[in-house]
C-alpha cells in the first residue's frame, strides 16, 4: 500500500493527490503502530479503513470528493484548539499547495494524539502534538514564503476566526465522543 501511495506524491501529481496520499501514508503508520502495540482499540481499524478508502479514491481519480475538513472520530476528541484552527485556516487557504505533506501528516498527528489522551489519559500524546505542531509550523513557514504580506494577514485572520469557533470544543476535560467540525461558511 506504501508503495501505491508514493506514486501519487509525486511532485508530477496535483498538491490535493499530494495531500491525500501523505494522509493515507500517515494513517497507515497510525494503523502499523497501533497493530504493533496489540491494541484492542478500533482506531487502529479506523486508521486502516482511512488509509484504504483514500487509496481507492486516488485510484479511481476521485479525490476531489474527498473532504478536506474531516470530522474527528468518536475514539477521539478536539484538543488542542490553536493547531486546529491553524490547520483548518491553511486548508481554506489553499496551504495544502505550498505543504501538502506536512499538513496531512499534522492533521493525522493531531487526531493520533486526541485519541492517545482519550484511551490512556497518557504522556504519550504530548510527543504526537509537538509533531503536530511542528509539522505545522513547517506548513505555516512554506505558506508564508510562498505568499505576499496580504494573503498571509488574511491567513492570520482566519487562524483567529477559526480558534474562535474551535475553543469552545476543546475537550480538555477529556470528553471523547467526536466532534463534527464546521467550516467557516457553516459558522
Amino acid at each position: 500500500m506504501l508503495a501505491e501511495l508514493q506514486h501519487y506524491q509525486q511532485k508530477d501529481k496535483t498538491a490535493r493527490q499530494q495531500y491525500f496520499a501523505y494522509k493515507a501514508q500517515a494513517w497507515l503508520n497510525y494503523a502499523i503502530h497501533k497493530d504493533s502495540m496489540n491494541s484492542r482499540s478500533p482506531a487502529g481499524l479506523e486508521a486502516a479503513k482511512s488509509a484504504e478508502a483514500i487509496l481507492q479514491a486516488l485510484k479511481k481519480g476521485s479525490e476531489n470528493d474527498l473532504v478536506l475538513i474531516q470530522n474527528i472520530s468518536a475514539s477521539s476528541a478536539l484538543m488542542r484548539p490553536d493547531l486546529w484552527a491553524t490547520l483548518s485556516a491553511l486548508k481554506d487557504s489553499d496551504g495544502i499547495a505550498s505543504a501538502p505533506r506536512e499538513i496531512a501528516f499534522s492533521e493525522v498527528a493531531l487526531i493520533w494524539a486526541a485519541t492517545d489522551q482519550c484511551e490512556h489519559n497518557s504522556r504519550q500524546a504530548g510527543s504526537q502534538f509537538r509533531m503536530a505542531d511542528r509539522w505545522l509550523e513547517q506548513a505555516r513557514e512554506a505558506f508564508v514564503n510562498a505568499h505576499n504580506s496580504k494573503e498571509n494577514v488574511a491567513l492570520e485572520g482566519l487562524i483567529v476566526r477559526y480558534y474562535e469557533q474551535y475553543s469552545p470544543f476543546d475537550a480538555s476535560g477529556d470528553r471523547c465522543n467526536g466532534q463534527v467540525l464546521p467550516t467557516l461558511d457553516q459558522m
